[in-house]
């Protein structure tokens, strides 16, 4: 008051260094409050009302399911399946499946449980979600299986194998060909993801990257040192990957190609080794001393460092052959 009567005096009328403080201070804590009304806000639209709606919908889920059960017991016969819609079939026919399944005059109406047992008993359906909605109807959703490779085992039927590694149907007729070929020794267990085909899918797809088709990979067999193994379409030569990531060994496989045209002539093309390709041609007669010995194996060529020593001791690209027979 006192420094009012002073301003009045002189005609001063600022506001003094305190008041404006003081002002600012008030501004401040306005829109501090302001701020924080909004984020409550925010959030309560966020997370608030999606959560009451959530526990809303399970508590009438709930008094439904309850109501249900009550009716179901009191008047079963109106709460059997009569009807059957099914969804999300893309290569299975719905209305046929929905007949198989529930098929029209059966003696005895079956339950939702039932319907569901029956759907998941299909090799081609991986999944069922089963609903009610009303009290004769139920629709079942369902997810079928997508085939991403064969499972090929000598004498035995061709298995369709999905991309988590799980075989679960014959492969009838030749739609399927183009598939990539997983060669196994043994028939692989059905609707239950087997390790060593999910590593062939895996495999398969980072060769169809590399540009690669007619995909054939042998997973097991007699030699594991020499798998997994490969045929590609255009390239006669077996191809060793070995253990190991495969994207530089499928690197060097390209530019090999690309570089040398007789590469893809070659018995074998071994990718095994890090820094280089060994090249092992067709076998062909070797002559000797006493004329030329049947099944001699060919030489292999190298790229790369050194080649590596062989399990025989004798170094690639080395005739098994004498000094003594090599001067001669």
């Amino acid at each position: 008051m006192i420094g009012w009567l002073r301003r009045s005096r002189t005609d001063d009328l600022r506001p003094t260094y305190a008041e404006r403080q003081a002002a600012i201070a008030r501004a401040r804590e306005r829109l501090r409050r302001q701020q924080g009304a909004e984020a409550r806000r925010r959030a309560w639209l966020r997370f608030g009302v999606p959560g009451v709606a959530a526990l809303a919908f399970g508590m009438g889920l709930a008094v439904a399911d309850r109501v249900a059960a009550r009716s179901a017991a009191e008047r079963p016969e109106m709460f059997v399946v009569k009807r059957l819609e099914i969804e999300g079939a893309r290569r299975l026919a719905a209305a046929a499946l929905a007949r198989a399944v529930l098929p029209e005059g059966a003696p005895e109406p079956i339950a939702p449980r039932e319907v569901a047992s029956r759907l998941e008993a299909h090799p081609w359906i991986a999944r069922v979600a089963v609903a009610r909605i009303a009290p004769d109807a139920v629709v079942a959703r369902i997810e079928e299986h997508e085939p991403a490779a064969l499972a090929c085992v000598v004498g035995e039927a061709r298995l369709l194998v999905n991309e988590q590694g799980v075989a679960f149907a014959n492969a009838e007729g030749s739609e399927w060909d183009a598939l990539p070929q997983l060669v196994v020794a043994t028939p692989p267990p059905r609707d239950r993801r087997d390790p060593l085909l999910a590593q062939g899918i895996a495999l398969a797809r980072a060769v169809a990257a590399a540009g690669f088709a007619g995909i054939e990979v042998s997973l097991d067999g007699e030699d594991p040192n020499a798998l997994p193994a490969l045929r590609v379409g255009g390239v006669p030569a077996r191809i060793l990957l070995g253990a190991g990531d495969p994207a530089k060994k499928l690197a060097n496989l390209v530019r090999l190609l690309a570089e040398d045209t007789t590469a893809r002539d070659a018995r074998e093309i071994d990718l095994r080794f890090e820094e280089q390709v060994v090249l092992r041609p067709v076998a062909a007669p070797e002559t000797g001393n006493d004329g030329p010995t049947p099944g001699a194996d060919a030489p292999g060529t190298a790229t790369g460092v050194g080649a590596p020593r062989r399990a025989t001791g004798d170094r690639s690209g080395e005739s098994r052959r004498s000094p003594e027979q090599r001067r001669g």
